[in-house]
């Protein structure tokens, strides 16, 4: 059966929490460019963050949907949204009718992210995550795309459940160390955007000594590769799994979200933090994010 149907897009992809449990055998983690929003808005039809709830994931432009059946949408992100032509909250659980028609437009930083309760998507390697890099997994989403699946009926437990603005995170983006010696020298300068993509964030301004190819290596989505040229690059969740690049630091996780936020043109400084620190860091936004959730029906 079909959920819903698209109308008209921008630049959007299918995702969820990424495709984790394959680095061994070469597959990216992939997954939602913005993790806090990305599950944010999965709490909204699952009540708790469910990191294999399939969501759109909106990076430019517009997102036209026409519903076919009654169902939950939630849409989270820097969007405006209007459902059959009334303005509608963005944040929150909504009930759609069938036949409705939704029309999202992007306006602001970084990814937003549309759910709708029901739809399930054909997962690769127990993921649906669009992997923008190698084609693995999902797709590109074209006009006319048709999100298939069983609608979810819209509760009254899950219908108008919310969650609280959260301030986004400012200030340098916390370094981890990687071994690498220019760590200091590359976190002492200010660097310039310029290039983003779900494969990484492409950085100048050195450049840093460079040592040149080394054999490759394993790297995570944050890690900072140092090209040959002395200029850097960030790797995002599409990027590759090794690499023949030093890698000066890793981006702290509390941070990497904000990687996707970085337009070409933008001034990035970076601060060197021990693993305690980021951790600490980490799991005090998390809870943050936990308070951020709430249900009128649930409200003291």
């Amino acid at each position: 059966m079909t959920v819903a149907e698209v109308t008209r897009v921008g630049w959007a992809t299918v995702q969820d929490g990424g495709r984790s449990g394959f680095a061994g055998v070469g597959v990216p983690v992939s997954g939602a460019l913005h993790q806090e929003r990305y599950l944010l808005a999965t709490a909204l039809l699952s009540g708790a963050p469910d990191d294999r709830v399939p969501a759109v994931e909106l990076l430019a432009g517009g997102l036209g949907l026409v519903m076919i059946a009654e169902t939950i949408l939630g849409v989270v992100g820097p969007v405006t949204l209007r459902l059959d032509g009334e303005p509608a909250a963005v944040g929150a659980a909504l009930r759609v009718g069938e036949r409705a028609h939704v029309e999202i437009e992007h306006h602001g930083r970084g990814p937003a992210y549309v759910v709708i309760g029901g739809w399930a998507p054909e997962a690769t390697l127990g993921s649906v995550a669009t992997d923008t890099f190698s084609r693995l997994g999902g797709e590109v989403i074209g006009s006319g795309y048709r999100l298939a699946g069983e609608p979810q009926p819209a509760t009254r437990d899950r219908i108008g459940g919310f969650h609280l603005p959260l301030p986004e995170p400012s200030g340098p983006l916390r370094v981890t160390e990687a071994g690498h010696p220019t760590l200091s020298a590359f976190a002492a300068l200010t660097w310039t955007v310029t290039a983003v993509a779900r494969s990484g964030v492409r950085l100048s301004g050195g450049p840093i000594a460079s040592s040149g190819s080394i054999p490759s290596q394993p790297v995570v989505p944050g890690a900072i590769q140092l090209t040959p040229s002395g200029e850097p690059i960030v790797l995002g969740p599409d990027g590759g799994l090794t690499g023949g690049y030093p890698v000066v630091g890793v981006v702290a996780t509390v941070d990497v979200d904000r990687l996707s936020l970085l337009a070409p043109g933008d001034r990035v400084v970076f601060r060197v933090v021990d693993v305690e620190s980021a951790a600490r860091a980490r799991d005090e936004r998390r809870r943050l994010v936990a308070r951020s959730m709430a249900h009128p029906d649930r409200l003291p």
